[in-house]
């Protein structure tokens, strides 16, 4: 096989007595690689790609180094006995360096500056690295190796004491993890030369000078775990994307002062902060498209949220302090308050917004909620609110028998409906489904049964997710898709499904339709229009007018 270009060797094999490879190889992807080194027979010179993750390799070389010229993949990851990186001076176009996992390595050859075509270093895990080379020569004056570096990991490289100083010439950097590197206090100033710098990750790190971190122009920002966050660098930031900072090694709360520099703001991640209160300046956030304040102690959420206009996801997993949340906009597709165990109101929806098409209101074992709110109502609100809008509002609640108001009721996962003559005046369909999850379910141990509410308008019942249906013809009584066109049919047969795929263990007691007429509404339009907040007293008295979750079986 003296012209072979392509070899993998997936097979646990010892071939310790391997002494050719052929000349003509470019790419050697060999899984395990059992030897300590590769032979000096070799002759490599064609290689394009060199794949070696989790060998027994020690170094690359004994004796005269080969020439790798063509060389431009070099992966060692998980070679967990590699103590030093071979000379890279015969590899001078490597683009891809992988040495994740090497955690015997204690040195990298100073060689690398040589690597004029380098874009992505990775050193990801390599424990017993304390320091990168410092002095970094290259032969010619007009272009430095480093310049082409694009993406330098060294996550968890815990014994990493400082960065090269040379690191400020690494012009065309653009992502920069730091995560876990415990021992790496003060930040070389240089990195304020980055100019192209995007993300820079500084979790768990115990960083302490961080002024110049005013000066990047970073889009992506991670701080989680860091020990005392600044509130300052909140300020100055103003092309900041995401931000993101979770689970403080100290308790003590995280305090945020202001949120005004940061307008082009998309994500904001500030789960486990031991956060107490929100600036009102949150709705300075004018860009702000995903929102995560889970696992924090705050009362109440300002209501200056509803004043950010492009929010879709807002996240509140156990906030157990929660007692309310303000009117929220219809613009915001998800809401998750799973497992805030003291939140007793949500407010009624504020302005419709156009642009989308589903809303979901998450609230897994929020039993005070379902104690004090009558879900039939709140059903209501939404759709007189959404209209045709929405093609989906959704509720997750604790709850038992499922509410009269669904005039079609069957035990099990399917039901069977018959249709109107009037159909075509009906504004959409609503859905109740009492079921008890065997499992956790979105992050939750659940208890005891809960309801899955859905409304569906009808001029885009495309719910495939949620049930399949069949309709019987009146003429022929075969059965076919679900098509509301201009055909005429006298029954809907209903089959329940999951709300999400990832749920396995959960059973379905019982399933409810209503059809949804804008009389249904009428009872809820002069309130919708004269109120913007529901109370708990008025919560109270919808109860007894329909029968509150409070009262039905759990």
């Amino acid at each position: 096989m003296k012209k072979l270009r392509l070899l993998k060797v997936h097979c646990l094999s010892s071939c310790y007595h391997l002494k050719f490879l052929s000349n003509e190889l470019r790419l050697l992807e060999w899984i395990s690689y059992p030897l300590k080194s590769l032979p000096s027979s070799f002759q490599l010179d064609n290689l394009v790609a060199l794949l070696l993750p989790y060998s027994r390799i020690e170094q690359l070389w004994k004796g005269t180094i080969q020439p790798l010229y063509k060389l431009k993949v070099f992966n060692l990851k998980g070679s967990e006995n590699l103590i030093k990186t071979p000379d890279f001076t015969t590899a001078p176009n490597l683009e891809v360096l992988i040495l994740k996992g090497c955690t015997r390595l204690i040195a990298v050859h100073p060689s690398i500056g040589v690597l004029t075509r380098l874009k992505l270093l990775n050193l990801e895990g390599c424990k017993s690295l304390r320091r990168l080379p410092t002095k970094i020569e290259w032969e010619s004056d007009e272009v430095a190796p480093t310049e082409s570096l694009e993406t330098l990991n060294l996550k968890d490289c815990s014994n990493l004491v400082s960065l090269p100083s040379s690191i400020g010439g690494c012009k065309g950097l653009r992502a920069l993890n730091l995560s876990g590197c415990y021992k790496v206090e003060n930040l070389s100033e240089n990195l304020k030369q980055l100019a192209l710098l995007e993300e820079l990750n500084l979790s768990e790190t115990a960083r302490r000078r961080t002024s110049f971190i005013f000066q990047l122009k970073n889009q992506v920002l991670y701080f989680n775990g860091c020990k005392g966050a600044s509130s300052k660098l909140r300020k100055n930031l103003p092309s900041l994307l995401k931000l993101y900072q979770r689970a403080m090694i100290e308790p003590m709360p995280l305090m945020l002062h202001s949120l005004s520099g940061l307008s082009s703001l998309r994500e904001l991640k500030l789960r486990d902060c031991n956060l107490c209160d929100i600036p009102n300046d949150i709705s300075s956030l004018s860009s702000l498209t995903f929102l995560d304040l889970s696992g924090n102690n705050f009362i109440s959420v300002p209501s200056s949220i509803t004043r950010l206009s492009k929010i879709d996801t807002l996240l509140l997993y156990n906030c157990n302090e929660l007692k309310s949340l303000p009117e929220l906009l219809t613009n915001i597709g998800c809401v998750v308050v799973s497992g805030c165990d003291s939140l007793e109101a949500i407010a009624n929806p504020s302005k419709v917004c156009n642009s989308v098409n589903w809303a979901d209101i998450r609230g897994i074992n929020c039993y005070r909620l379902a104690e004090t709110m009558n879900v039939v109502t709140l059903l209501k609100k939404y759709i007189k609110a959404f209209g045709n809008l929405r093609k989906e509002f959704t509720v997750v609640i604790p709850g038992g028998e499922i509410p009269e108001w669904f005039n079609h009721q069957s035990a099990g996962i399917s039901i069977k409906i018959p249709l109107p003559h009037n159909i075509w005046n009906d504004i959409g369909f609503s859905f109740c489904r009492s079921c008890w999850y065997t499992t956790c379910c979105y992050n939750q141990p659940v208890t005891k049964d809960h309801f899955l509410l859905r409304y569906c308008s009808r001029a885009s019942l495309l719910v495939r997710d949620f049930f399949e249906c069949e309709c019987i013809d009146s003429e022929s009584e075969n059965l076919s898709t679900l098509d509301l066109s201009n055909q005429e049919f006298n029954e809907l047969e209903l089959y329940m499904k999951h709300f999400c795929d990832h749920i396995q263990s959960v059973k379905v007691k019982k399933c409810g339709v209503r059809l949804v007429y804008e009389q249904d509404l009428e009872d809820v339009q002069e309130q919708h229009s004269n109120q913007t907040c529901v109370t708990i007293e008025e919560m109270n008295e919808d109860s007894v007018a329909e029968g509150s979750i409070a009262n039905s079986s759990l």
